[in-house]
């Protein structure tokens, strides 16, 4: 036989698609690039932006504090203080955060500190002027004010401060020329690989529509193909399942003919062998006792026969099925297995099913009667349950054990006949079958739904 070889894609095919791939990669890692060096110029501006506001929030604090000390200069009211305390603290606090924020900038670090210096002479001028108040009065406050006491250092901070934050304008400058000159760089190389991408992809597309026409006719035919098959299967599996229930139901009659036949023809010859048996035991019973006892020996293996003939029978056609119907059966069938297992059983039928027509009941029972079998032989259970009951659209029986469980693939193993062929009863009656584990994953619990149509 000819073995098939693998088959692999063409060359050109797989280049094209590398190739796609490294241009689409290369993209990724150039705009994974632009957005740091983005991040990084936005946290730059957020950096300079910082040191502005800070710079501002001094200059207002340090002329509020001035105000403050004034209206307390011309009211009298220490409650005018409370703004100078308050911008003594934060302000503290404002000249720390600036050292960390020009920590790398040497320039600025070195007006930072000249502020810092013009701020404590300014706040001495402050408190002295506080004190001289406290002691002599507003005279000599006045006097100190048009002497210009502490404006000189008040002209400074502003002109420092103007220089500080010219310095932060001109970096920031600096810094959005650099990023529009990156910008425009990664624009131009983003743009020139999603161009040659763009090709890839055409000529991507191309192939891929060259060969998906080729696969559609492939498809097309194979489903010609396929809708032929599919069609033979169907009209095969139809005649099999005709097949299979003309099979089952000659199965049924023929042993339903057999079982008439033993039981007429040969229970009629047992009795008869067995009346003469008796005749002639109890005429020797006196002249030869040896020979009586022998013959009732043999009456006894007589009558054991005449119990496996009935035995027989009863699994050939059970008898009450026909006489006392679907419940009976289950009834006396489970009663007569189980004592002879040793096995506890209890049955929940609600009602007799008289009315049930023999095809039904004949599968219903076959199915319990497999069921209760396979427990027995294997399933090393200690009781088992068997329900019947009438549903709105069919019957539903259910076997349920306590035993060691069943594989779950039981059913498609190729010597599980017993549940291949109460499957098949179930399915040509257009019911259901179904093998799972028992309550709480114990056991092994069998169910089958026949319909009533």
């Amino acid at each position: 036989m000819k073995r098939l070889g693998t088959s692999s894609l063409p060359f050109y095919i797989t280049f094209l698609f590398v190739a796609c791939l490294i241009v689409l990669v290369g993209n990724a890692f150039s705009s994974y690039q632009n957005l740091e060096r983005l991040k990084t110029n936005n946290e730059a501006a957020e950096h300079n932006w910082s040191v502005k506001d800070k710079l501002k929030n001094i200059n207002v604090l340090i002329m509020d504090a001035e105000s403050s000390i004034r209206g307390y200069f011309i009211s009298g009211n220490p409650i005018y203080l409370r703004p100078w305390e308050a911008a003594k603290q934060q302000l503290q606090g404002d000249f720390k955060e600036l050292e960390r924020l020009l920590g790398d900038n040497p320039a600025q670090v070195k007006n930072l500190r000249e502020l810092r210096a013009l701020y404590d002479s300014k706040e001495r001028v402050f408190e002295n002027s506080i004190a001289i108040y406290q002691k002599v009065g507003l005279p000599d406050i006045v006097a100190l004010a048009k002497a210009g006491e502490g404006r000189e250092i008040m002209d400074e901070i502003r002109l420092l401060d103007i220089i500080m934050e010219k310095e932060e304008n001109e970096t920031l400058q600096t810094r959005r020329k650099l990023f529009y000159t990156e910008y425009k760089e990664a624009l131009f190389i983003g743009n020139a690989i999603n161009g040659l991408a763009l090709l890839v992809l055409i000529l991507f597309y191309r192939l891929i529509y060259h060969n998906s026409n080729k696969q559609r006719c492939t498809e097309n035919a194979l489903k010609i193909a396929n809708d032929n098959l599919e069609t033979t299967v169907l009209k095969r599996t139809e005649q099999l399942s005709v097949l299979s229930r003309h099979l089952l139901k000659v199965a049924e009659e023929e042993k339903a003919k057999l079982a008439r036949e033993l039981h007429d023809e040969m229970g009629s010859n047992l009795t008869a062998i067995n009346m003469d048996i008796s005749v002639v035991a109890e005429k020797l019973k006196e002249k030869e006792p040896a020979l009586a006892t022998q013959l009732q020996r043999t009456k006894r293996v007589l009558q054991d026969t005449v119990n496996l003939k009935r035995r027989i029978i009863e699994d050939l056609r059970p008898s009450m099925l026909d006489n006392l119907g679907l419940a009976a059966s289950i009834q006396y069938y489970c009663e007569e297995a189980t004592a002879i297992a040793g096995l506890d059983y209890a049955t929940d039928i609600a009602e007799d099913f008289d009315t049930l027509d023999p095809a039904r009941s004949i599968a219903l029972f076959r199915i319990m009667q497999e069921s209760l079998n396979n427990v027995i032989k294997y399933a090393q259970a200690t009781k088992v349950k068997i329900s019947l009951k009438r549903q709105e659209s069919g019957l539903w029986l259910q076997i349920l054990d306590d035993g060691i469980g069943i594989q779950k693939d039981a059913i498609t193993k190729p010597k599980s006949h017993g549940l291949l062929g109460m499957r098949e009863r179930a399915l040509l009656l257009g019911g259901t079958f179904k093998v799972k584990p028992g309550e709480d994953n114990h056991g092994t619990a069998i169910e089958a739904f026949i319909p009533f149509n």
